[in-house]
């Protein structure tokens, strides 16, 4: 688990942090970032721990009922907003599907400017890339430039001011399996970067890139082993190659992306990141005779000005389920058995949230804040699971079984916070299965004969492990958190409402509804001496696309928007009714049921990542419902799949056979039936 033994850290950690700090108060605080008192919200988490937390409290729990609508801006992005914004100066600055970045004034709502990086002509001879290309998550924003990644692995780098493109470089290769989804992060006046690919087939090793703001590629710290033993040339990839067995390294290598988040201390010029699984899934057939496959399912610390390796901490060392460990990660001092501790906090796939030590990644505590049957606990003095022969979904087993979390983890991007002032974490929680060794989510309400609730936000207490409360919710897939320092946590839901809870107790003190399913996270920030708590609604991410029907039916159909609300705020909030839309003309229905079947098999294997499961897409975003085709589409339904003819849309062509394709059409027409014949 460690690299360290808990003896030795004191003495080497301890100096190594002590001759950090020192240059960086030379430097004055780095870069200033959390010294703006919430005026700003500069990082994607506020600022370098990471939180999600502002000290504003002009908003706070005695008056937040009074909270309204202070402006609402219509975005041009077309599938909602999976990330939080950033505040600096009077600007807003997001982005969206396709990499669209925009800036918008902090006051009016008003768009300054947009830019469009192309990324739809740029992949549009790469299917799986389309999806992925729609789950774009942010940007960074320093010293007059902001700084955009897009799906084909460029990083770009434009004037803050104009929305004008500065440079751009290639930083990973999509021939290699490699992509990018989510946003770069900035600290000691560098840039850095990972990417995502760990499914992919051509043993892509995940790696995270520093920048200069320049765009001088100036480190590439390699998260797994390669099987060429001369490139394994530092200490950490020596010993992570040690990790791999059976002379599978070779076949199965690959992975460990960094594909999501990562948090950079300037007091230690630490750079904290997570790590992903790999492809095959399962540890017998990866690593036959053993090994802990360094650095999967870790949260790994290197030195931010070089590279270099200095500790990892691996979450699940025998990882067959693709728990990822790559969630938020919050840097808080805490009191830990009456010592002052500087902690990492993390809530990864797997359903626990860990407590590790900054400066040695020991365990200090943790506890589940989901249901788990892969592992009954996490053993507080080696660090590794106590595995549940209940999850070894890979073993035949008779009856109904369910592997818990679920394939895409009991939290995922949606950003955890953390208040300083309480001293909990809080979860955005997907508390629902997976059925045994499929992909799909499974929709539990009841549990050994009790009520339970597939989503929840959980306030969990990291110095023991234990949940302190949780509100429950009907729907699994709700947005990311912020804190304030007027005692309040807010998030949207998936739902669409928009809510404010107090942080000690969980009691729910104001709501309203949006119109939009909500799965970004909120932000605040200050002008002029008003408070502005700042949600971007329309449901957002990948998996909105493969499983609408987790949101609510109302607002999985809203608009896509940035709402700003202050203290009496008396804006006006539009919501467009959602009104049940007819089947248009199609044409007959002429298929046996083994044809039918065949579409439904090819379609779960290639479309229903974009267009749903079942075809029950999204509305209002730029993928279509299958089932309200019309008859013109139908008749041009090989050249849009075959074809391509529609790839400036963003719809690929898909490598299918012309039965393939008429397949799926009768499938698709097969499930418009239903809905007629529903409605008779």
């Amino acid at each position: 688990m460690l690299t360290s033994s808990r003896a030795g850290r004191s003495i080497l950690a301890w100096v190594v942090w002590c001759t950090a700090s020192l240059v960086a108060a030379q430097q004055g605080d780095n870069e200033g970032i959390a010294s703006t008192g919430g005026t700003n919200w500069s990082l994607k988490g506020g600022d370098f721990n990471g939180q999600h937390y502002s000290p504003l409290a002009q908003v706070n729990a005695a008056n937040v009922d009074r909270l309204g609508l202070a402006w609402a801006a219509d975005l041009p992005i077309p599938d909602g907003v999976a990330t939080t914004p950033i505040v600096i100066d009077g600007v807003v600055y997001l982005s969206g599907a396709f990499s669209i970045a925009l800036a918008i004034d902090a006051v009016s709502g008003r768009i300054l400017w947009s830019y469009d990086p192309a990324v739809r002509e740029a992949i549009a001879a790469r299917p799986n890339l389309f999806w992925l290309a729609r789950a774009q998550r942010g940007l960074a924003v320093r010293d007059g430039k902001v700084f955009l990644t897009t799906a084909d692995c460029r990083l770009i780098a434009l004037d803050a001011a104009k929305g004008t493109r500065l440079w751009s470089r290639q930083t990973c290769d999509n021939d290699l399996g490699y992509f990018i989804t989510d946003s770069p992060y900035v600290g000691g006046g560098k840039v850095f970067v990972g990417n995502g690919g760990s499914e992919s087939k051509l043993k892509g090793r995940g790696y995270v890139s520093a920048y200069s703001a320049d765009g001088d590629l100036l480190w590439r710290f390699y998260i797994v082993p390669s099987d060429n033993p001369e490139e394994n040339d530092t200490p950490a990839l020596k010993m992570a190659a040690r990790t791999w067995s059976g002379g599978t390294l070779a076949r199965h290598g690959g992975g460990g992306h960094n594909w999501n988040e990562m948090t950079y201390d300037p007091a230690s010029n630490q750079l904290f990141f997570g790590t992903s699984g790999a492809y095959p899934y399962l540890h017998a057939e990866r690593s036959p005779l053993g090994g802990d496959n360094l650095f999967l399912s870790s949260i790994v610390a290197v030195d931010a000005d070089t590279g270099e390796y200095q500790w990892h901490y691996q979450t699940v060392d025998k990882d067959s389920w693709d728990y990822n460990a790559t969630m938020n990660i919050v840097l808080a001092d805490l009191m830990i058995r009456d010592e002052a501790r500087e902690t990492l906090l993390i809530a990864p796939k797997n359903g626990f949230h860990y407590t590790l030590d900054r400066h040695s990644g020991e365990l200090l505590a943790v506890g589940k804040f989901a249901k788990t049957n892969w592992a009954t606990d996490i053993d507080i003095e080696t660090g590794k699971p106590v595995y549940d022969p209940a999850g070894e979904f890979w073993n035949e087993a008779e009856g109904e079984q369910f592997t818990w979390p679920n394939v895409w983890g009991a939290h995922g991007w949606n950003p955890m916070a953390f208040h300083p002032g309480h001293a909990l974490s809080y979860i955005p929680v997907v508390d629902a299965p997976t059925d045994r060794g499929g992909e799909e989510i499974v929709m539990v309400t009841e549990v050994d004969g009790k009520p339970h609730a597939p989503g929840k936000l959980v306030a969990m207490d990291p110095v023991n492990g234990r949940i302190r409360w949780s509100v429950h919710r009907d729907l699994p897939f709700n947005g990311g958190l912020l804190t304030t320092g007027g005692d309040l946590v807010f998030q949207g839901a998936a739902s669409g409402r928009f809510e404010a809870f107090a942080a000690g107790t969980g009691e729910r003190l104001w709501s309203v509804q949006t119109g939009s399913a909500i799965n970004a996270a909120p932000a605040s920030y200050s002008i002029d001496g008003v408070q502005y708590v700042l949600i971007p609604i329309g449901a957002g991410g990948g998996l909105q696309f493969q499983y609408p029907q987790m949101h609510s039916a109302e607002a999985s159909k809203g608009l896509t928007r940035l709402l700003a609300f202050t203290l009496g705020g008396d804006a006006q909030l539009t919501t467009d009714d959602a009104v049940d839309t007819p089947l248009p003309d199609q044409p007959k229905l002429v298929a046996s049921q083994e044809v039918i079947a065949l579409g439904a098999a090819v379609y779960d294997g290639a479309c229903k990542y974009c267009h749903g499961s079942n075809a029950v897409a999204r509305f209002g975003g730029s993928v279509p419902d299958l089932r309200y085709a019309d008859a013109k589409t139908h008749a041009q339904w090989d050249a849009i799949v075959i074809g391509g003819s529609r790839r400036t849309n963003g719809m690929p062509r898909m490598e299918l056979t012309a039965e393939q394709s008429a397949a799926v059409r009768s499938y698709v027409l097969s499930l418009s039936e239903e809905i007629r014949r529903s409605s008779e």
